[in-house]
């Protein structure tokens, strides 16, 4: 019993010592995984974080409230109303297409059995001239039961709202260049994806142009996709028009995650409701045939940690006139002490769907899981309290169902995070 409880503080140790990212982002953790300016920035590696040493006290059993183990049933389900995965009897959610993000630089994370029928390659990035990289390559991937998978390379850009005018706009002439650097790339793989989320209104037009162009310039049978963020309503002068765009591409990818992000309140990344909303108002827009829902396999945790007051010495440097005749001047040094106030400080990072198991069983942890909200676990400790909203395969087999009653087609951001568990719960069908 002793060595349990003192795994149970090591593990919250660990869980609580991983430093946050600052992620931000239109569409935040799915862009920033790879950093906002499309350089990958590896995530923290739980199994390379030095755990510092930890004084264990002696524990009274005896007093120790431990909750019983469930056993598990077929037809039973645990105490947050969840059947688990191995004992459930349901049959797997069937799609005809399932598209994945693979980042350049991670496709050993893709094993290969994934029912994934197309690879969207993350990716070209735009640069300051408004060119890309043409010289990228598709990655070496093994076949499907026998079928090649399509590779669609992704052209991005995410936060340069300057570089995008001036690549949109005809009057800077950089259009034609970025347009033939597109075409030029595509040659090599399956299809092309545009992800251009730094998109003004008063770009619209330009943008929707920029698509005519792209599409009249692939090979015949190259599939033209467009990522774009979510919508629940009409947004007056939108770049980004479910309408006009699902009119020149051939597939309508929705990114429908970051409902919460690293700087708003805590809440779910993508709650089913919201999920509903926003697939409600686009199959009222995109032909069905069209339509991908993107699925996030990620999370965020919130903290806030009391930081003490302290003083601080602040040293300057200032002119002083030495001289009443001559312009001589030396400089003189000023010190001074500033007292800092106890603040709150907050943190926000990302987690991975296939890392709750490394971070849900802590002693202190309170779990809660809702159908709508997904796994949300809180922490309180002394000057400090942490909560977390990430799907597991249950809250992510919730939106299969969802979507599977009006899309034949579903995508994920981004391989390489899930649980191996939620393979089992979709499937392709031709």
């Amino acid at each position: 019993m002793i060595k349990r409880f003192v795994s149970c503080f090591i593990i919250i140790a660990v869980f609580l010592s991983i430093q946050a990212e600052d992620l931000t982002a239109v569409t935040e953790f799915s862009r920033q995984g790879s950093g906002i300016d499309g350089s990958y920035t590896p995530e923290t590696d739980i199994r390379k974080i030095d755990i510092p040493k930890i004084e264990v006290k002696k524990i009274d059993v005896k007093k120790i409230n431990v909750e019983p183990v469930e056993k598990p049933s077929l037809t039973g389900t645990d105490r947050n109303g969840r059947i688990p995965v191995q004992y459930r009897a349901e049959s797997t959610i069937e799609f005809k297409e399932i598209w994945g993000y693979l980042m350049r630089g991670e496709e050993k994370l893709f094993r290969g059995d994934e029912p994934v029928t197309d690879i969207c390659y993350f990716s070209c990035g735009v640069n300051s001239k408004g060119r890309i990289n043409t010289n990228v390559k598709p990655p070496r991937l093994p076949d499907l039961n026998g079928k090649k998978r399509r590779v669609h390379i992704v052209i991005s850009q995410l936060s340069g709202y300057k570089l995008m005018h001036k690549a949109l706009s005809p009057g800077y002439k950089i259009r034609n260049g970025l347009v033939s650097d597109i075409i030029e790339v595509s040659k090599k793989f399956d299809g092309v994806q545009i992800d251009f989320e730094a998109v003004s209104s008063k770009d619209a037009a330009s943008f929707h142009k920029f698509l005519r162009l792209i599409k009249a310039g692939l090979e015949p049978g190259k599939i033209f996709s467009v990522a774009l963020p979510s919508r629940v309503r009409t947004v007056p002068n939108d770049a980004f028009d479910y309408s006009v765009i699902s009119g020149i591409a051939d597939r309508v990818y929705i990114m429908a995650y970051d409902q919460h992000w690293s700087t708003s309140k805590p809440g779910p990344v993508a709650s089913l409701s919201w999920c509903k909303a926003i697939i409600e108002f686009a199959r009222e827009i995109v032909p069905a045939e069209k339509l991908i829902m993107g699925i996030p396999l990620y999370g965020r945790e919130w903290e806030e940690r009391l930081v003490k007051g302290k003083k601080v010495r602040v040293v300057k440097y200032k002119k002083v006139r030495t001289g009443k005749k001559k312009k001589k001047y030396k400089r003189k040094r000023i010190v001074r002490t500033v007292k800092i106030p106890p603040r709150i400080e907050k943190k926000s990072r990302s987690i991975r769907s296939k890392n709750i198991p490394e971070l849900a069983y802590g002693c202190r942890a309170e779990k809660e899981y809702s159908r709508d909200k997904g796994l949300s676990i809180k922490v309180e400790g002394k000057g400090f309290s942490t909560v977390l909203y990430c799907d597991d395969v249950q809250a992510t087999r919730e939106k299969f169902v969802l979507y599977s009653e009006y899309v034949d087609s579903v995508g994920f951001w981004r391989l390489g995070m899930q649980s191996p568990d939620m393979w089992r719960e979709i499937s392709i069908v031709d």
